[in-house]
């Protein structure tokens, strides 16, 4: 059984310098940057620092919204001042973007790139005020909001450019960005994500824009590696580096390796990436797990602490559980277990160990996560030749990682029992997942 829904690791300032947004004077527009470490922007619900053209509604009741005032995007545009063209309201939003970009790379206050979008947002609504069909007034909207970490209304904005041209690349891009790597993580926006990347790679066929079809690949790849998916994930990911060299296709082509036990190539990967951006926690992460698979269990333990140091919140040290104390944890809870199904423990061997067994990782084709937290090895109950042992291990390391405190390491290998002891039955993952068994 694997955690998904890995944070993704790079703390990059962009993946595409520098991103202009669109406007109708520019054929072929920049593609927008990734957000390179894939976090949320920032901490504001998106119902705070509602923007002028949002509407209000009476708590109250459910009466009609109430309309804010609504400002210009010029300076001492006022109610009565002639309307600015839509070309001209979206380069000043393509101005004020970047200003927002350049300034959340710089060392001044977080406030001056909100600042800056904020403004951005301005323009971009008032262009969409003056053209409500306009793909590019809505895509500039939808990008604005998400650095305002207004994610829903990201969301409609986005959905709204690609309901008046399904086709729109930069918006596919922006689209798929903003479902697999800031909505909440889950199956259907991985998978939404995925499509919409999809979608934007057929149609950059012919294209000779590298850095679209580099951004676009990159996207499929982290959608895949996050669906299980290393080998596909690996060939979208090369094809990204083979249009454009950039860090976030590094990683992630790291990560599918590792996924699929390739440790030193995954090794070599995660070097790189840590060589380029020393300060990003998650590769100094992976590197451990590589080098602990690797057998360089001091090398290992270096990149951990370095981990630990630069993102405390993310990696914090790992429960004191001894091995020992770990298979008595184990057989605690299998005691707890329901009577029937302590019974079906007596057909398997119920072990732990620190890590998987590369030989246990590799038996299927594509290799299991080396990050899984149990294993059954064997044939389900009722099946030939029933004669082969049957097994079940915990993996210490693995579940330790996985869990903040004593309560939730019992928990979760209560979970982990329950999701082996579906295997022995004969159930596949899928079915284990829909009953909550992951």
């Amino acid at each position: 059984m694997s955690p998904r829904g890995r944070f993704r690791c790079l703390a990059l300032a962009v993946f595409l310098l520098p991103l202009l947004l669109s406007c109708k004077a520019q054929p072929v527009p920049e593609a927008p940057p990734a957000r390179a470490a894939l976090r949320p922007a920032s901490g504001i619900r998106p119902d705070e620092h509602a923007t002028d053209l949002h509407e209000l509604r009476d708590p109250r009741d459910n009466r009609p919204p109430l309309p804010r005032p609504l400002r210009r995007c010029f300076p001492g545009d006022g109610a009565l001042s002639p309307q600015r063209p839509l070309v001209a309201l979206l380069d000043r939003a393509a101005e004020l973007y970047d200003q927002g970009v350049a300034r959340a790379q710089g060392p001044g206050p977080a406030e001056e790139a909100r600042a800056a979008y904020e403004e951005a947002l301005v323009c971009a609504e008032e262009a969409a005020r003056l053209d409500p069909r306009s793909v590019d007034a809505h895509y500039n909207r939808g990008l604005a909001l998400l650095e305002l970490g207004q994610v829903e209304a990201a969301r409609d904005a986005l959905t709204r450019a690609l309901a008046i041209d399904p086709d729109d690349v930069k918006s596919l891009a922006a689209a798929a960005d903003l479902y697999i790597n800031h909505l909440g993580p889950s199956l259907d926006h991985t998978e939404t994500g995925l499509e919409y990347a999809r979608r934007g790679s057929r149609r950059l066929r012919r294209s000779k824009d590298k850095l679209m079809i580099a951004r676009m690949a990159l996207l499929e790849g982290q959608a895949l590696n996050d669906l299980g998916h290393p080998r596909e994930s690996l060939a979208r990911l090369e094809a990204s580096l083979a249009a454009h060299d950039n860090v976030q296709a590094h990683y992630e082509r790291a990560v599918a390796l590792f996924d699929l036990c390739r440790f030193e190539e995954a090794r070599r990967g995660f070097s790189e990436v840590s060589r380029r951006a020393p300060d990003d926690a998650w590769a100094q992460h992976y590197l451990g797990l590589v080098l602990e698979f690797l057998g360089r269990q001091a090398e290992a333990d270096r990149a951990f602490e370095r981990a630990r140091r630069q993102r405390p919140q993310d990696f914090p040290p790992p429960l004191p559980i001894d091995p020992a104390e770990f298979r008595s944890l184990v057989l605690q809870e299998a005691e707890a277990l329901p009577p029937e199904l302590r019974a079906d423990l007596r057909h398997v061997s119920l072990q732990t160990a620190d890590l998987p067994d590369v030989v246990d990782l590799t038996a299927e084709e594509p290799p299991l996560s080396p990050t899984i937290l149990g294993l059954f090895r064997g044939p389900p109950l009722g099946q030939t030749p029933d004669g082969m042992p049957r097994t079940i291990i915990l993996y210490r390391k693995n579940l330790l990682r996985a869990v903040a405190s004593r309560e939730e390491l019992r928990a979760q290998i209560r979970t982990t029992l329950l999701h082996e002891l579906g295997h022995l039955h004969g159930e596949d993952d899928e079915t284990l997942r829909a009953r909550g068994l992951e």
